[in-house]
Protein backbone atom coordinates (compact mmCIF):
# COMPACT_ATOMS: atom_id res chain seq x y z
CA UNK A 1 0.00 0.00 0.00
CA UNK A 2 1.16 3.61 -0.76
CA UNK A 3 -0.47 6.06 1.61
CA UNK A 4 -0.74 10.00 0.50
CA UNK A 5 0.84 11.84 3.37
CA UNK A 6 0.65 15.32 1.37
CA UNK A 7 -1.20 16.16 -1.99
CA UNK A 8 1.13 17.55 -4.65
CA UNK A 9 -0.33 20.21 -7.07
CA UNK A 10 -2.11 17.82 -9.40
CA UNK A 11 -1.92 14.14 -9.08
CA UNK A 12 -3.79 11.53 -11.49
CA UNK A 13 -3.28 7.70 -11.98
CA UNK A 14 -2.81 7.66 -15.70
CA UNK A 15 -2.10 4.22 -18.10
CA UNK A 16 -2.25 3.95 -21.94
CA UNK A 17 -5.58 5.13 -22.31
CA UNK A 18 -9.11 4.25 -23.00
CA UNK A 19 -9.78 2.74 -26.56
CA UNK A 20 -12.53 2.17 -28.46
CA UNK A 21 -15.16 4.40 -26.79
CA UNK A 22 -14.60 7.51 -28.94
CA UNK A 23 -17.97 6.65 -30.64
CA UNK A 24 -19.30 7.19 -27.66
CA UNK A 25 -17.88 10.56 -27.09
CA UNK A 26 -15.17 8.97 -24.52
CA UNK A 27 -11.48 11.06 -24.65
CA UNK A 28 -8.86 8.35 -24.93
CA UNK A 29 -7.14 10.43 -21.99
CA UNK A 30 -3.95 8.36 -20.70
CA UNK A 31 -0.29 9.59 -19.18
CA UNK A 32 0.14 13.24 -21.07
CA UNK A 33 3.91 11.96 -22.15
CA UNK A 34 3.96 8.61 -23.46
CA UNK A 35 7.71 8.32 -23.69
CA UNK A 36 8.10 9.14 -19.95
CA UNK A 37 5.19 6.90 -19.08
CA UNK A 38 6.29 3.79 -20.93
CA UNK A 39 10.03 4.21 -19.73
CA UNK A 40 9.09 4.00 -16.18
CA UNK A 41 7.26 0.75 -16.86
CA UNK A 42 10.13 -0.71 -19.31
CA UNK A 43 12.53 0.25 -16.64
CA UNK A 44 10.92 -2.07 -13.87
CA UNK A 45 9.52 -5.08 -16.77
CA UNK A 46 6.26 -4.28 -16.01
CA UNK A 47 3.21 -4.76 -18.11
CA UNK A 48 3.23 -1.69 -20.74
CA UNK A 49 -0.28 -0.46 -19.70
CA UNK A 50 0.30 -0.85 -15.92
CA UNK A 51 -0.54 2.72 -14.47
CA UNK A 52 1.62 5.12 -12.82
CA UNK A 53 1.11 8.12 -11.26
CA UNK A 54 1.24 11.49 -13.05
CA UNK A 55 2.69 14.02 -11.41
CA UNK A 56 1.98 17.69 -12.51
CA UNK A 57 4.48 20.66 -11.11
CA UNK A 58 4.51 19.81 -7.91
CA UNK A 59 4.72 16.26 -6.05
CA UNK A 60 3.06 14.75 -2.95
CA UNK A 61 4.50 13.04 -0.10
CA UNK A 62 4.27 9.07 -0.25
CA UNK A 63 4.80 6.42 2.25
CA UNK A 64 4.96 2.86 1.58
CA UNK A 65 3.55 -0.02 2.99
CA UNK A 66 5.47 -2.82 2.41
CA UNK A 67 9.00 -3.30 -0.01
CA UNK A 68 8.69 -2.91 -3.58
CA UNK A 69 10.61 -0.93 -6.89
CA UNK A 70 9.48 1.71 -8.42
CA UNK A 71 10.93 3.96 -11.41
CA UNK A 72 10.24 7.99 -11.32
CA UNK A 73 10.76 9.42 -14.91
CA UNK A 74 9.93 12.92 -16.87
CA UNK A 75 10.59 16.32 -15.88
CA UNK A 76 13.47 17.22 -13.65
CA UNK A 77 12.73 16.83 -10.23
CA UNK A 78 14.31 16.91 -6.89
CA UNK A 79 13.34 13.19 -4.82
CA UNK A 80 14.59 12.47 -1.43
CA UNK A 81 13.80 8.62 -0.24
CA UNK A 82 14.45 9.13 3.84
CA UNK A 83 15.69 12.54 3.08
CA UNK A 84 18.56 10.79 0.64
CA UNK A 85 18.85 12.19 -2.46
CA UNK A 86 17.74 9.28 -5.00
CA UNK A 87 18.46 9.30 -9.23
CA UNK A 88 15.43 9.06 -12.23
CA UNK A 89 15.22 6.89 -15.06
CA UNK A 90 16.63 3.79 -12.48
CA UNK A 91 15.02 1.31 -10.69
CA UNK A 92 14.59 1.98 -6.43
CA UNK A 93 14.23 -0.19 -4.28
CA UNK A 94 12.06 0.49 -1.52
CA UNK A 95 11.53 -0.77 2.27
CA UNK A 96 8.61 -0.94 4.33
CA UNK A 97 8.05 2.72 6.02
CA UNK A 98 9.98 4.02 3.20
CA UNK A 99 9.00 8.24 2.67
CA UNK A 100 8.82 9.80 -0.41
CA UNK A 101 9.27 13.49 -1.42
CA UNK A 102 8.88 14.52 -4.58
CA UNK A 103 9.65 18.55 -5.36
CA UNK A 104 8.72 21.22 -8.02
CA UNK A 105 9.92 20.42 -11.40
CA UNK A 106 12.86 22.60 -12.85
CA UNK A 107 12.85 21.44 -16.46
CA UNK A 108 9.12 20.24 -18.09
CA UNK A 109 6.07 19.69 -15.54
CA UNK A 110 4.82 16.30 -15.68
CA UNK A 111 6.83 13.39 -13.61
CA UNK A 112 5.76 9.57 -13.58
CA UNK A 113 6.48 7.31 -10.87
CA UNK A 114 5.81 3.13 -11.49
CA UNK A 115 5.53 0.58 -9.24
CA UNK A 116 6.47 -3.13 -9.78
CA UNK A 117 3.08 -4.60 -10.44
CA UNK A 118 1.65 -1.27 -10.92
CA UNK A 119 -1.38 0.11 -9.13
CA UNK A 120 -5.10 -1.64 -8.47
CA UNK A 121 -7.58 1.28 -8.80
CA UNK A 122 -10.56 1.23 -10.34
CA UNK A 123 -11.12 0.19 -14.21
CA UNK A 124 -13.84 1.97 -16.11
CA UNK A 125 -13.80 1.26 -20.24
CA UNK A 126 -10.82 -0.98 -19.81
CA UNK A 127 -8.31 1.78 -18.33
CA UNK A 128 -7.29 2.69 -15.05
CA UNK A 129 -6.96 6.44 -16.33
CA UNK A 130 -8.80 8.96 -14.01
CA UNK A 131 -10.96 11.50 -15.86
CA UNK A 132 -14.03 13.76 -14.78
CA UNK A 133 -17.53 12.71 -14.95
CA UNK A 134 -16.51 8.60 -15.50
CA UNK A 135 -14.21 7.75 -13.04
CA UNK A 136 -15.12 8.04 -9.23
CA UNK A 137 -12.11 10.79 -9.17
CA UNK A 138 -10.70 12.83 -11.91
CA UNK A 139 -7.56 12.98 -9.44
CA UNK A 140 -5.92 12.13 -6.64
CA UNK A 141 -7.61 14.66 -4.13
CA UNK A 142 -7.38 13.84 -0.88
CA UNK A 143 -4.99 12.03 1.58
CA UNK A 144 -5.54 8.22 0.56
CA UNK A 145 -4.47 4.61 0.80
CA UNK A 146 -3.55 3.21 -3.00
CA UNK A 147 -3.15 -0.24 -3.26
CA UNK A 148 -0.17 -2.05 -5.28
CA UNK A 149 -0.13 -5.39 -6.88
CA UNK A 150 1.34 -8.34 -5.00
CA UNK A 151 5.10 -9.35 -6.81
CA UNK A 152 6.29 -12.11 -4.37
CA UNK A 153 9.53 -12.30 -6.13
CA UNK A 154 11.56 -10.22 -8.78
CA UNK A 155 14.41 -12.21 -10.68
CA UNK A 156 15.64 -9.18 -12.71
CA UNK A 157 14.85 -5.91 -13.26
CA UNK A 158 15.53 -3.98 -16.87
CA UNK A 159 19.17 -2.94 -16.85
CA UNK A 160 18.57 -0.38 -20.38
CA UNK A 161 18.89 3.05 -20.49
CA UNK A 162 16.19 5.64 -21.44
CA UNK A 163 15.45 7.48 -24.36
CA UNK A 164 15.26 11.11 -22.86
CA UNK A 165 13.49 14.08 -24.65
CA UNK A 166 15.15 17.27 -24.85
CA UNK A 167 12.44 19.32 -22.79
CA UNK A 168 13.89 22.58 -23.50
CA UNK A 169 13.68 21.55 -27.49
CA UNK A 170 10.56 24.39 -28.35
CA UNK A 171 10.18 22.68 -32.10
CA UNK A 172 7.14 20.68 -32.86
CA UNK A 173 6.87 18.78 -35.58
CA UNK A 174 3.41 18.45 -37.22
CA UNK A 175 1.31 17.53 -40.21
CA UNK A 176 -0.87 19.06 -42.34
CA UNK A 177 -4.46 19.18 -41.24
CA UNK A 178 -7.34 18.58 -43.08
CA UNK A 179 -8.28 22.79 -42.96
CA UNK A 180 -4.75 23.62 -43.54
CA UNK A 181 -5.69 24.34 -47.42
CA UNK A 182 -8.27 27.17 -46.31
CA UNK A 183 -5.14 29.54 -44.66
CA UNK A 184 -3.96 32.09 -47.14
CA UNK A 185 -0.13 32.65 -47.92
CA UNK A 186 0.52 35.15 -45.23
CA UNK A 187 -1.40 33.04 -42.43
CA UNK A 188 0.90 29.89 -43.55
CA UNK A 189 3.79 32.02 -43.88
CA UNK A 190 3.08 33.16 -40.14
CA UNK A 191 2.59 29.50 -38.85
CA UNK A 192 5.54 28.51 -40.74
CA UNK A 193 8.13 31.24 -38.25
CA UNK A 194 6.00 32.88 -35.85
CA UNK A 195 7.33 31.55 -32.15
CA UNK A 196 4.01 31.56 -29.88
CA UNK A 197 3.22 31.52 -26.22
CA UNK A 198 1.44 29.32 -24.53
CA UNK A 199 -1.08 30.53 -22.50
CA UNK A 200 -2.28 30.25 -18.96
CA UNK A 201 -5.71 27.84 -20.22
CA UNK A 202 -3.88 25.28 -20.30
CA UNK A 203 -4.50 21.25 -18.82
CA UNK A 204 -4.74 17.75 -19.92
CA UNK A 205 -7.48 18.91 -21.74
CA UNK A 206 -5.80 21.00 -24.35
CA UNK A 207 -3.31 24.17 -24.58
CA UNK A 208 -4.70 27.24 -25.52
CA UNK A 209 -2.05 29.73 -27.24
CA UNK A 210 -1.08 33.51 -26.88
CA UNK A 211 -0.98 35.10 -30.13
CA UNK A 212 -3.54 34.90 -32.55
CA UNK A 213 -3.47 34.21 -36.07
CA UNK A 214 -4.90 37.27 -38.59
CA UNK A 215 -7.00 35.39 -40.93
CA UNK A 216 -9.81 34.11 -39.62
CA UNK A 217 -11.75 31.06 -40.33
CA UNK A 218 -15.10 30.26 -40.28
CA UNK A 219 -16.58 27.08 -38.05
CA UNK A 220 -16.96 23.56 -40.01
CA UNK A 221 -19.53 20.65 -39.56
CA UNK A 222 -18.06 19.00 -36.27
CA UNK A 223 -15.35 16.37 -37.44
CA UNK A 224 -13.21 14.22 -36.10
CA UNK A 225 -10.31 15.19 -33.76
CA UNK A 226 -7.33 13.84 -32.01
CA UNK A 227 -5.09 14.65 -29.25
CA UNK A 228 -2.73 17.03 -30.98
CA UNK A 229 -5.13 18.51 -33.29
CA UNK A 230 -4.65 22.03 -33.55
CA UNK A 231 -7.72 23.74 -34.18
CA UNK A 232 -8.21 27.27 -35.22
CA UNK A 233 -10.89 29.58 -34.08
CA UNK A 234 -12.70 31.95 -36.27
CA UNK A 235 -11.45 34.47 -34.18
CA UNK A 236 -7.70 33.58 -35.24
CA UNK A 237 -7.04 31.75 -31.77
CA UNK A 238 -4.78 28.71 -31.51
CA UNK A 239 -5.45 25.68 -29.20
CA UNK A 240 -3.98 21.78 -29.29
CA UNK A 241 -6.03 19.54 -28.16
CA UNK A 242 -4.42 17.13 -25.66
CA UNK A 243 -5.04 13.43 -23.68
CA UNK A 244 -8.56 14.54 -22.42
CA UNK A 245 -9.90 16.67 -25.08
CA UNK A 246 -13.30 15.59 -26.85
CA UNK A 247 -13.20 13.49 -29.70
CA UNK A 248 -14.86 15.89 -32.19
CA UNK A 249 -14.64 19.71 -32.49
CA UNK A 250 -16.47 22.77 -34.98
CA UNK A 251 -12.73 24.56 -35.66
CA UNK A 252 -10.55 24.61 -38.49
CA UNK A 253 -7.76 21.49 -38.21
CA UNK A 254 -4.37 23.15 -39.39
CA UNK A 255 -2.15 20.90 -38.08
CA UNK A 256 -2.00 17.24 -36.51
CA UNK A 257 0.92 16.64 -33.77
CA UNK A 258 3.38 13.66 -34.34
CA UNK A 259 3.36 11.19 -31.58
CA UNK A 260 6.88 13.15 -29.86
CA UNK A 261 5.43 16.47 -30.83
CA UNK A 262 2.21 15.92 -28.27
CA UNK A 263 5.13 14.43 -25.32
CA UNK A 264 6.87 17.32 -26.08
CA UNK A 265 4.19 19.61 -25.79
CA UNK A 266 3.17 17.51 -22.23
CA UNK A 267 5.50 19.32 -20.51
CA UNK A 268 5.44 22.55 -21.44
CA UNK A 269 3.43 24.57 -19.39
CA UNK A 270 2.13 28.83 -18.96
CA UNK A 271 4.19 30.83 -21.05
CA UNK A 272 6.52 28.46 -22.25
CA UNK A 273 7.16 28.72 -25.85
CA UNK A 274 6.70 26.60 -29.13
CA UNK A 275 7.49 26.88 -33.19
CA UNK A 276 5.50 24.97 -35.08
CA UNK A 277 8.00 22.67 -37.82
CA UNK A 278 5.61 21.16 -40.75
CA UNK A 279 7.26 17.82 -41.83
CA UNK A 280 5.85 15.34 -44.90
CA UNK A 281 4.60 18.73 -46.36
CA UNK A 282 4.15 19.72 -50.17
CA UNK A 283 2.63 22.96 -51.60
Amino acid sequence: MIEILQLGWHTTIQDLGRFGQQSLGVPISGAMDLNAFNWANKLLNNDPNDACFEITIKGPILKFHRATYITITGAKVRLTLNKDHIEMYKPISIKKGDILHISNTTVGCRVYIAILGGFQTETVLGSKSQFKGLTFNDRIDKKSVIAINKIPFVTKLAGIKAHLIDYSNINLKVYIGPEYHLLNTSSRNSLKIKQFTISSQNNRMGYRLNEKIKQQLPEIWTAPTLPGTVQLTPEGTLIILMRDAQVTGGYARIFQLTDDAINLLAQKSTLDQLKFEIIRYKE
